[in-house]
């Protein structure tokens, strides 16, 4: 038997290709949804609050509607048992489910694309459960969008920019000020030859930012129009060996610090490559373009996008794994900046895939996929990739790897209260940024160090990780180590008493970011330390400030957020917030964000 479930929508389920007839009543489709989108098995009790907690008789309402849901699977051993679980059968369809974890090309057939998940149904008389939905609906957005962007990019890399050109003004359609969806149709345009339509683009995305928000767009949206790495207004100067001069040339340039010389350098390879057809040159050449990029900190990460995918494409036909692997991981980078964390994993597992035994090259996939599964709140699974990635790497001599492995293991481990474990981990980190004289990666451990000394009352030793990690990030003019600096100064003010101080460097820490799209889970974690601090000393905007990171975190799949969220809310004196902070705080690992709850419940 196969069962198709449609939530995305108008919703229906069919089996062996039939309907079935209608299910009876809202709260059978919110329990379906429930129960296929939460992480964790619910208990009987749980789900009777959760959905039914105004009638009369709440477990024989669960009762009802499980057996509803029984009747329209077609299976009796689907669900059971005191903690209620839902197993469909293989070859099952859920749109959803194939919208946040399937390939884009299966998520564009979607027949609900777009839509909004249980769509026109209301569940106020429920407001947990419409706190939950309403976090998952914005995820589901979010996810509608990645698919968009993703689609577009693989088919520009393609040679199919027309295709890409209907999935990017779709993305256009539903937020007209975003940079990132303005930069891919302008790119797809021109990538078609339509370069007056990309100007146009260009033009008219200039005067709705100037009107909506009284500046000019960005470098991503401004350097879109010239989208191809491989033009050149002349013949080739020279064969091989000048393309691999070039080559080289640009990433010595970037490895001394002349970025722009670098890129210009990888750009004249690129063409030289194009026009010589040596497909394993011009591959080698947008790898190089496309990681710098992606990791220059001057907010052209979505033009190195382009090229990755463009080399991955061009590695697909060389059957060229290596290069291949190595262009999905950087791409999926970029998928973590911006917390598209589904499409980052499948990115990442296609790229461990193709990665083979390679220690080096698993090793630099399995820290970042370590990186974003912790900042989905999956500590336990973050921990395993991340000791396997710094066991890799150093069995590879790679300490390039190793140092943001150990960073992010430390990380982990401190959120899971595993202190001395987390403590040896920065050390080492730090230890290997000084030998190799990477003074530009320290800022990467001494920013999480902080948190743990904060944590455990050394305040001295905090402020002195946190007001380097701070200068550096200014040194090197990357935002994100600035923020999270001044994230750990604002959280160390207010530890010492000194409020107005803390709220100012930790409004300060979100200005740092608010012109860049990437960087999305430290802008989440500034305005976190924000409500924690505003909530406690009953700041006024604190209701706001919560708001808007409920809203951040729900987007983007930063669960762990949301219920903080609720938390800092409870604080403030909401009588129904701790009861949905429990809820969410279910498909959770963090100790802390339990023990807050704990705390919270006991009578005062």
């Amino acid at each position: 038997m196969t069962v198709s479930i449609h939530l995305l929508g108008n919703v229906s389920i069919s089996r062996n290709g039939s309907p079935i007839e209608p299910l009876r009543g809202r709260k059978v489709w919110a329990l379906l949804a429930y129960l296929l989108l939460s992480r964790a098995p619910a208990t009987r009790d749980h789900l009777a609050s959760l959905l039914f907690g105004e009638a009369d008789d709440p477990l024989r309402a669960l009762r009802w509607n499980l057996t509803e849901l029984r009747r329209a699977l077609g299976s009796h051993s689907l669900l059971k048992g005191e903690r209620v679980s839902l197993s469909l059968p293989p070859g099952a369809y859920v749109d959803v489910l194939v919208l946040k974890s399937g390939t884009w090309v299966e998520a564009t057939q979607a027949p609900g694309l777009g839509r909004e998940l249980l769509e026109g149904m209301d569940f106020s008389s429920s407001p947990s459960f419409d706190a939950w939905l309403l976090n998952e609906r914005r995820h589901v957005k979010a996810s509608t969008e990645a698919i968009l962007r993703e689609a577009a990019m693989f088919r520009i890399a393609a040679g199919d920019a027309e295709g890409a050109i209907d999935y990017a003004a779709r993305l256009v359609a539903s937020d007209p000020l975003d940079e990132t969806f303005q930069a891919l149709l302008i790119r797809a345009y021109a990538a078609a030859g339509d370069r007056d339509a990309a100007a146009r683009q260009l033009a008219a995305c200039v005067e709705l930012f100037g009107k909506e928000l009284g500046v000019e767009p960005g470098a991503n949206v401004t350097s879109s129009v010239d989208v191809s790495f491989a033009s050149t207004t002349s013949g080739p100067l020279g064969g091989r060996p000048a393309v691999r001069a070039q080559l080289e040339a640009g990433e010595a340039a970037i490895k001394a610090g002349a970025l722009d010389a670098g890129i210009e350098c990888l750009r004249r390879a690129t063409a030289e490559a194009h026009l010589l057809g040596d497909l394993e040159l011009k591959a080698r050449t947008l790898f190089a373009i496309g990681t710098t990029l992606v990791h220059c900190g001057r907010f052209r990460y979505e033009e190195g996008a382009a090229a990755l995918h463009e080399a991955a494409a061009i590695a697909e036909r060389l059957d060229d794994d290596h290069l291949e692997s190595a262009a999905y991981r950087e791409i999926a980078w970029v998928e973590l900046l911006t917390c598209r964390y589904q499409r980052m994993e499948v990115l990442l597992n296609k790229a461990l895939e193709l990665a083979g035994d390679d220690p080096d090259t698993r090793a630099g996939a399995l820290w970042v996929l370590g990186m974003g599964v912790m900042e989905t709140g999956r500590y336990g699974a973050a921990v395993e990739h991340l000791e396997e990635a710094v066991r890799l790497a150093t069995s590879a001599d790679q300490t390039r790897h190793v140092v943001p492995a150990l960073s992010m293991l430390g990380k982990a481990q401190m959120m899971r209260g595993e202190f001395t474990a987390s403590r040896a981990a920065f050390d080492r980190a730090l230890s290997l940024c000084d030998e190799q004289r990477w003074a530009w990666m320290r800022p990467w451990p001494e920013s999480y160090f902080g948190q743990l000394e904060l944590h455990e009352g050394n305040l001295e030793r905090a402020e002195e990780l946190f007001e380097h990690a701070f200068a550096m990030g200014s040194q090197y003019a990357d935002p994100c180590f600035k923020a999270k600096g001044s994230t750990g100064l604002g959280m160390l003010a207010a530890e010492r008493g000194d409020v107005e101080g803390a709220v100012k460097l930790l409004q300060e820490a979100q200005m740092y970011l608010v012109r860049t799209p990437d960087h999305t889970w430290t802008l989440a974690y500034a305005l976190d330390a924000l409500c924690k601090v505003a909530a406690r000393h009953r700041v006024p905007e604190a209701a706001r400030w919560i708001n808007d990171l409920e809203s951040l975190a729900g987007r983007t799949g930063l669960r762990e957020f949301v219920a903080w969220a609720y938390l800092y809310r409870h604080e403030l004196g909401d009588p129904r917030a701790l009861e949905t902070a429990e809820v969410l705080a279910r498909e959770m690992e963090s100790p802390l964000v339990h023990q807050a709850i704990r705390a919270a419940a006991m009578p005062v």
